[in-house]
């Protein structure tokens, strides 16, 4: 039977062909409601993650949620207060920036550590472990004496709480069949995103009205209620199948796993080459090029105002903390929850559409998702630097906000459709392909604040948004290729070989 789905999935059977091999022994397939195999197929086991019901698998995906958004709602709290940060250590206000980017870098680096840990001894422990340092390290960051040591901690933060932005997706993954995933990655998405959106609100009064140590303090709060919740909420997602297993004892009880992955396949040993197999999926250029858009586009279109406001509405408005993060916070959330309002379920809409009029599953519809993106984040980054540009004007503080809106809006939609493709393309190297996105996404992000203001003041902000919007559009090119020749493309490429009934 999943030889079937497979070759469903895959595009080389119909749904009206496999109806007429009536001869088969094998089990007839599951279906959705629209009379279309389920993808993966459930098995008969009480304890598959995909027959759990749907009350328990919505509240995981609200925990999962809620971790996605702590971590780097904890890397970015300090965003508003770089200026009283510097003050305070004796250190410029970009001195102090480099303090949110160390975190942002190495929670990059920090993916290729969960992803294989988590295929091998779970979801669950990962996230418990891993998140239990990171929260030792965020309060270690907040008692820091000096920039160094805080720097020093907040490495270990973001390292740490990067699971979350890895693992969460691949408990997703366990949890939901092909035409319900999109509309759930985008919730984990939308979390993820908007989670340094959200913590310029309180971190911008935080630092001017009580301290600036508050802005890492509060985080590490909020990553210790999220810690307990994982354990109180989120079980052991992780399944390992066999071909054509599908019945199972009728007495054996349904029960919440807590300890590691549950299936009748064979348990797998963690292996050396385990960690380096993100860099096996380079070859699928897909993802490659999928990855560079999305980490582009968060790059220029959310970390960029995120990292440079502080600086630039001080010095331009006189502005403080707080006023900068009100204008921050609300500018990005509202772009970005807009955003996954439109691309979830679109994306999911779009399959839909395709599986109905096709009869089998083409995962480069959802990229078509993408396409409000690619006219509205170059729009937002011009609009942003010609506003900066010509600051003097009468409130065009109003207009860098509006622009900020805009961009967070695109990243929704660029993301979520990326990282809803990959996985639908290999869901079984669904960690490793969104730890690839993730990497591709942090490492190029990090850099930010070591250029855009310098870049800015050099050549004036109106060239630097011109120069970002043409970026944008360049690393665009390659997808409007994927829409129309990935299917091709993936075919002629084969498949992975490794994480097999994952």
């Amino acid at each position: 039977m999943d030889s079937q789905v497979g070759a469903l999935e895959k595009g080389s059977i119909s749904a009206e062909e496999h109806a007429a091999r009536d001869e088969s022994p094998e089990p007839a397939l599951k279906l959705d409601k629209h009379g279309l195999p389920l993808i993966p197929q459930p098995s008969d086991d009480p304890e598959d993650p995909l027959n759990w019901s749907p009350s328990q698998k919505y509240l995981i995906v609200a925990v999962a949620a809620l971790v996605s958004f702590s971590g780097l709602f904890s890397l970015a709290c300090m965003n508003p207060a770089y200026a009283q940060v510097g003050l305070a250590l004796h250190v410029t206000a970009i001195e102090a920036s480099y303090i949110g980017t160390i975190g942002i870098a190495a929670a990059g680096l920090g993916s290729f550590l969960w992803a294989p840990l988590s295929n091998v001894y779970g979801r669950r422990p990962i996230l418990l472990i891993s998140q239990l340092i990171g929260i030792a390290a965020s309060f270690g960051s907040a008692y820091a004496n000096t920039w160094g040591n805080i720097v020093l901690a907040r490495f270990f933060v973001g390292f740490m709480v990067s699971s979350g932005s890895v693992v969460c997706f691949a408990v997703v993954s366990d949890l939901f069949c092909l035409h319900e995933r999109g509309k759930m990655v985008g919730i984990i998405t939308v979390a993820l995103i908007n989670g340094p959106h959200i913590a310029s609100l309180p971190g911008g009064f935080i630092a001017q009205f009580v301290s600036w140590r508050w802005t890492l303090l509060l985080p590490a709060i909020i990553t210790t209620v999220c810690w307990v919740l994982i354990l109180l909420f989120i079980p052991e997602t992780l399944y390992i199948r066999v071909d054509g297993q599908t019945s199972f004892s009728a007495e054996k009880p349904s029960r919440m796993r807590l300890t590691g992955p549950g299936g009748p396949g064979p348990k797998r040993a963690l292996k050396l080459i385990d960690f380096a197999r993100p860099f096996q999926m380079l070859q699928y250029v897909p993802i490659v090029f999928l990855a560079l858009f999305a980490a582009v586009a968060f790059t220029l279109g959310s970390v960029m105002p995120a990292q440079t406001v502080s600086a630039l509405f001080r010095v331009y408005y006189g502005w403080g903390s707080a006023r900068t993060g009100v204008a921050l916070s609300v500018s990005t959330t509202i772009g970005g929850v807009l955003g996954e309002v439109v691309s979830g379920p679109v994306i999911d809409k779009l399959l839909e559409r395709s599986r109905k009029r096709e009869g089998r599953v083409r995962p480069e519809v959802r990229l078509h998702g993408m396409w409000p993106a690619a006219i509205l984040l170059p729009g937002g980054l011009l609009m942003f630097g010609f506003c900066i540009a010509n600051h003097e004007l009468k409130h065009s503080y109003v207009g860098a906000a509006v622009g900020m809106a805009i961009t967070c809006f695109s990243v929704q939609v660029v993301t979520t459709p990326t990282i809803a493709y990959c996985v639908d393309c290999y869901k079984p190297q669904a960690a490793e392909v969104v730890q690839l996105l993730n990497f591709a996404r942090q490492e190029i992000s990090f850099t930010v604040g070591f250029w855009s203001i310098q870049f800015g003041d050099k050549v004036g902000f109106q060239f630097s948004g011109l120069t970002y919007a043409l970026v944008s559009l360049l690393f665009f090119m390659p997808v409007v290729g994927i829409m129309r020749y990935g299917e091709s493309l993936r075919k002629w490429l084969g498949e992975p070989k490794f994480n097999q009934g994952l």
